[in-house]
């Protein structure tokens, strides 16, 4: 996201008069601005992705600029205050994605060249490193699963330019062990599309890299997850074309 000038903001919503059985399209929403975070960066990719973690009431932002996420206290929205950066560059390139839930803080990190497989890096609130994992290539977005157990990454694995690499797309599905410390390769399981190869992409799935396989062309951008936690929704749009995942 390019902007003149990087900032998150805070804004209360109020809902009003609303019926005992919501409708359809929800009126009277009326959003006050409270406050705002500007990291003085101007004309970068600064401010992109946040996640909130109300135990602590930090909001942990992606700034790619800086190749690290900068965590911001909001116990007083009118008035956030950066307390710490957390740099993850010793792990890759910048943070493309960040994810909170439960104390635990989960942020995307692709390869410092895009097409060697990226890592997940596993921080609590207070910003301590608690584990790191190795994913598919050029992680791009992430999400808990409504139980907990699992968070998925959609690893895109968009090619290089001259397209002489093309790595697959995939989704990686790491459980979430009761210690987070504990956590390694043992506990990712990497979903990809190499199934596709020998039979092509479904029908009316269009083509777009030149000379690409399904695999290699199939690149997971974002994900939603059922709220049962049972089934995910990929969407992969240089295809035009949703996936669909059983989490288990």
């Amino acid at each position: 996201m390019r902007t003149a000038l990087c900032s998150f903001a805070f804004a209360s919503l109020t809902v009003a008069a609303l019926p005992a059985l919501a409708a359809p399209a929800v009126k009277n929403l009326a959003f006050d601005r409270l406050g705002e975070y500007r990291t003085g960066a101007f004309d970068e990719s600064a401010a992109e992705i946040a996640a909130y973690d109300p135990a602590t009431a930090r909001v942990f932002v992606t700034n790619s600029a800086s190749g690290a996420l900068d965590v911001l206290d909001i116990t007083d929205p009118a008035h956030p205050v950066r307390v710490m950066t957390l740099d993850v560059t010793g792990y890759g390139g910048a943070p493309t994605s960040v994810a909170a839930r439960g104390g635990i803080v989960a942020v995307a990190v692709p390869a410092a060249v895009r097409t060697d497989p990226g890592t997940m890096v596993f921080f609590d609130a207070q910003g301590q490193v608690q584990a790191h994992v190795a994913v598919g290539a050029l992680p791009d977005m992430l999400t808990f699963t409504p139980n907990g157990r699992f968070v998925l990454v959609a690893n895109e694995g968009e090619p290089s330019d001259d397209y002489l690499t093309d790595p697959p797309g995939s989704v990686s599905v790491i459980r979430v062990p009761a210690d987070l410390g504990t956590l390694g390769a043992q506990h990712v399981r990497t979903a990809d599309f190499t199934a596709f190869d020998a039979t092509g992409a479904p029908a009316g799935v269009r083509g777009f890299g030149p000379g690409a396989s399904p695999a290699q062309d199939l690149e997971p951008e974002y994900i939603t997850v059922a709220g049962d936690s049972r089934t995910a929704w990929v969407s992969l749009q240089e295809k035009n074309a949703s996936g669909r995942l059983d989490v288990e």
